[in-house]
Protein backbone atom coordinates (compact mmCIF):
# COMPACT_ATOMS: atom_id res chain seq x y z
CA UNK A 1 0.00 0.00 0.00
CA UNK A 2 2.76 2.58 0.82
CA UNK A 3 4.29 1.72 -2.07
CA UNK A 4 1.43 2.34 -4.06
CA UNK A 5 1.29 5.81 -2.36
CA UNK A 6 4.88 6.58 -3.14
CA UNK A 7 3.93 5.93 -6.93
CA UNK A 8 0.78 7.84 -7.02
CA UNK A 9 2.36 10.93 -5.78
CA UNK A 10 5.49 10.35 -8.18
CA UNK A 11 2.93 10.40 -10.94
CA UNK A 12 1.57 13.60 -10.01
CA UNK A 13 4.53 15.71 -9.38
CA UNK A 14 5.91 14.41 -13.01
CA UNK A 15 2.28 15.29 -14.44
CA UNK A 16 2.43 18.95 -12.89
CA UNK A 17 6.53 19.43 -13.84
CA UNK A 18 5.19 18.68 -17.63
CA UNK A 19 2.56 20.88 -17.65
CA UNK A 20 3.83 23.96 -15.34
CA UNK A 21 7.33 24.16 -16.06
CA UNK A 22 8.70 27.01 -12.65
CA UNK A 23 11.51 28.88 -14.02
CA UNK A 24 11.66 31.25 -11.04
CA UNK A 25 9.55 31.99 -7.71
CA UNK A 26 9.98 33.80 -5.06
CA UNK A 27 8.00 34.65 -1.39
CA UNK A 28 7.69 37.36 0.76
CA UNK A 29 10.15 35.30 3.40
CA UNK A 30 13.02 37.65 2.16
CA UNK A 31 11.37 41.09 2.86
CA UNK A 32 12.80 43.06 5.49
CA UNK A 33 9.37 44.01 6.64
CA UNK A 34 9.01 47.04 8.00
CA UNK A 35 12.44 48.55 7.48
CA UNK A 36 10.52 51.82 5.07
CA UNK A 37 11.58 55.12 7.16
CA UNK A 38 9.82 57.16 4.85
CA UNK A 39 6.36 55.18 4.78
CA UNK A 40 4.18 57.68 5.66
CA UNK A 41 5.80 60.86 3.61
CA UNK A 42 4.35 61.28 0.94
CA UNK A 43 7.65 61.13 -1.58
CA UNK A 44 11.26 59.16 -0.84
CA UNK A 45 13.14 62.12 0.29
CA UNK A 46 15.47 62.18 -3.06
CA UNK A 47 14.48 65.20 -4.26
CA UNK A 48 16.44 68.57 -2.46
CA UNK A 49 13.58 70.78 -2.54
CA UNK A 50 11.63 67.94 0.30
CA UNK A 51 11.37 68.38 3.80
CA UNK A 52 13.77 66.83 5.55
CA UNK A 53 13.12 63.64 7.75
CA UNK A 54 14.08 66.00 10.93
CA UNK A 55 11.53 68.78 9.82
CA UNK A 56 8.92 65.75 8.92
CA UNK A 57 9.50 64.27 12.51
CA UNK A 58 9.03 67.67 14.16
CA UNK A 59 6.12 68.49 11.94
CA UNK A 60 4.35 65.14 12.86
CA UNK A 61 5.12 65.61 16.60
CA UNK A 62 3.47 69.43 16.25
CA UNK A 63 0.51 67.63 15.19
CA UNK A 64 0.13 65.50 17.52
CA UNK A 65 1.73 67.00 20.56
CA UNK A 66 4.87 65.03 21.16
CA UNK A 67 7.97 66.23 21.19
CA UNK A 68 11.20 64.67 20.32
CA UNK A 69 12.83 62.71 22.77
CA UNK A 70 17.25 62.58 22.41
CA UNK A 71 18.68 59.25 23.41
CA UNK A 72 21.01 62.02 25.28
CA UNK A 73 18.71 64.45 27.46
CA UNK A 74 20.53 64.02 30.60
CA UNK A 75 23.89 65.06 28.37
CA UNK A 76 22.04 67.92 27.28
CA UNK A 77 20.77 69.01 30.52
CA UNK A 78 23.90 68.65 31.97
CA UNK A 79 25.55 70.86 29.37
CA UNK A 80 22.79 73.29 28.74
CA UNK A 81 23.34 76.87 29.89
CA UNK A 82 21.46 78.38 32.76
CA UNK A 83 22.61 77.92 36.62
CA UNK A 84 21.26 74.84 37.90
CA UNK A 85 18.45 76.74 40.48
CA UNK A 86 16.90 77.44 36.48
CA UNK A 87 17.52 73.95 35.74
CA UNK A 88 15.57 72.67 38.32
CA UNK A 89 12.90 75.07 38.32
CA UNK A 90 12.19 74.95 34.60
CA UNK A 91 12.29 71.14 34.87
CA UNK A 92 10.05 71.19 38.43
CA UNK A 93 7.67 73.34 36.14
CA UNK A 94 7.17 70.87 33.24
CA UNK A 95 6.74 68.24 35.75
CA UNK A 96 4.10 70.10 37.42
CA UNK A 97 2.10 70.93 33.63
CA UNK A 98 2.84 66.71 32.52
CA UNK A 99 1.24 65.75 35.98
CA UNK A 100 -1.82 67.84 35.71
CA UNK A 101 -2.38 66.64 32.82
CA UNK A 102 -1.89 63.12 33.97
CA UNK A 103 -4.10 64.12 37.01
CA UNK A 104 -7.02 65.37 34.60
CA UNK A 105 -7.30 61.85 32.75
CA UNK A 106 -7.31 60.09 35.35
CA UNK A 107 -10.14 61.73 36.61
CA UNK A 108 -12.06 61.22 33.06
CA UNK A 109 -11.12 57.59 33.49
CA UNK A 110 -12.55 57.42 37.25
CA UNK A 111 -15.88 59.18 35.83
CA UNK A 112 -16.36 56.59 32.80
CA UNK A 113 -15.64 53.73 35.30
CA UNK A 114 -18.12 55.32 37.58
CA UNK A 115 -21.33 56.11 34.88
CA UNK A 116 -20.97 52.78 33.56
CA UNK A 117 -20.50 51.20 37.14
CA UNK A 118 -17.30 49.04 36.84
CA UNK A 119 -15.50 47.65 39.49
CA UNK A 120 -11.79 46.91 40.28
CA UNK A 121 -12.29 43.23 39.14
CA UNK A 122 -13.93 44.42 35.99
CA UNK A 123 -10.65 45.87 34.61
CA UNK A 124 -8.11 43.06 32.52
CA UNK A 125 -6.09 41.89 33.61
CA UNK A 126 -2.96 44.03 31.81
CA UNK A 127 -4.99 46.99 32.99
CA UNK A 128 -4.60 46.10 36.44
CA UNK A 129 -1.02 45.49 36.02
CA UNK A 130 -0.02 48.52 34.52
CA UNK A 131 -2.73 50.42 37.63
CA UNK A 132 0.48 48.78 39.69
CA UNK A 133 3.11 49.81 38.20
CA UNK A 134 1.51 53.20 38.09
CA UNK A 135 1.42 52.49 41.33
CA UNK A 136 5.46 51.59 42.51
CA UNK A 137 6.47 54.41 40.31
CA UNK A 138 4.51 57.24 42.27
CA UNK A 139 5.96 56.02 45.29
CA UNK A 140 9.17 55.94 44.17
CA UNK A 141 8.01 59.63 42.17
CA UNK A 142 7.70 60.94 45.71
CA UNK A 143 10.61 59.31 47.63
CA UNK A 144 12.75 61.77 44.90
CA UNK A 145 10.77 64.52 45.55
CA UNK A 146 11.14 64.50 49.34
CA UNK A 147 14.74 63.95 48.59
CA UNK A 148 14.24 67.78 46.49
CA UNK A 149 12.86 69.35 48.89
Amino acid sequence: MEERFKEIIRNIVREMMTQDEIDESTTTASVDGYNTPNAFKKTDGTDEDEETDDKFVDRINQSTGFKRVSENRWHELRKSDGAPKQKIGVGIRNINKQLSEMEQFLKWYGKIKQESGMSADDHWKRTKTHLFKIKERLSKIQRRISELS
